[in-house]
């Protein structure tokens, strides 16, 4: 029987990154998706025009009506827009004693807009602590942890950082500035540079695909490292198999075909 996880996400449109695409990477692992906006985005691939914030009483009644009558066997958090949302989701996994999460810390898009109102780093600080692994890429990593990242040591210091606040483990995405696909994965106990073929095509929601496949292994019971090398795979036949959704746009989406 299917396992059923929790998607708390910002929704995109076009469904190449945010919300949609978490539902149907967790449909092609055979994981049942809950999903519950943390904000509207309209954009499309290539542009964010405007962000609306769903309102603190939606957010948790759909949460409470969800969690007080299905059980959720994991935890995928995307982009979060204030730390107020994030403070919501924390008490949340408190109360309902939620396990496998995984936080995303989505601050820009890839197209570059900001997607975050206020402290990103509150917002994420407040999270550490329940975050079984968190995937930042390399900016991301650099402006929460405070180190700047040129090189593999730097990942590593970085990396440290998470760990020592909190998170049960990391990993930092490589594909800014350094080798494109390379990642590093760090726990409490062990890390391991992992690398991949590197496939040539601009992809828009490949931060969301990989973090979401890891919730997804994980509820289907396979350790940390095995969950991220697994969702590491899926991600590049992800990126091997998407296609352009319009003529006019640059950019790809990640899906499925």
């Amino acid at each position: 029987m299917s396992k059923n996880g929790l998607i708390l996400a910002g929704f995109d449109p076009s469904a190449g990154a945010g919300l949609l695409m978490d539902v149907k990477v967790f449909s092609a692992i055979d994981i049942y998706a809950f999903a519950v906006p943390t904000a509207i985005v309209e954009e499309n691939t290539d542009t964010v025009n405007c962000i609306t914030g769903v309102k603190p009483s939606v957010l948790r009644g759909q949460l409470k009506i969800l969690l007080e009558h299905s059980d959720v066997s994991g935890v995928k958090i995307g982009m979060m827009y204030s730390s107020k949302t994030a403070e919501h989701i924390r008490e949340t996994i408190q109360e309902y004693r939620l396990k496998n999460i995984v936080l995303d810390p989505v601050v820009v898009s890839s197209s570059g807009a900001s997607l975050f109102r206020g402290s990103a780093h509150t917002a994420v600080s407040t999270l550490l602590h329940f975050c079984t692994i968190i995937t930042p890429n390399i900016p991301e990593a650099s402006a929460l942890s405070g180190i700047k990242i040129n090189n593999k040591q730097d990942m590593l210091l970085s990396a440290r950082y998470f760990i020592d606040k909190g998170a049960a483990a990391v990993v930092i995405k490589g594909g800014h500035f350094i080798q494109k696909g390379l990642d590093l994965y760090m726990d409490r106990k062990q890390y391991a540079f992992l690398e991949a073929k590197v496939v040539h095509k601009d992809v828009h929601g490949t931060g969301c695909i990989l973090s979401s496949a890891i919730t997804a292994y994980l509820i289907k019971g396979y350790d940390k490292l095995e969950a991220v090398k697994r969702a590491k795979s899926f991600t590049l036949q992800a990126i091997k198999h998407s296609r352009r959704l319009s003529p006019s746009l640059k950019r790809y989406s990640g899906i499925l075909e």
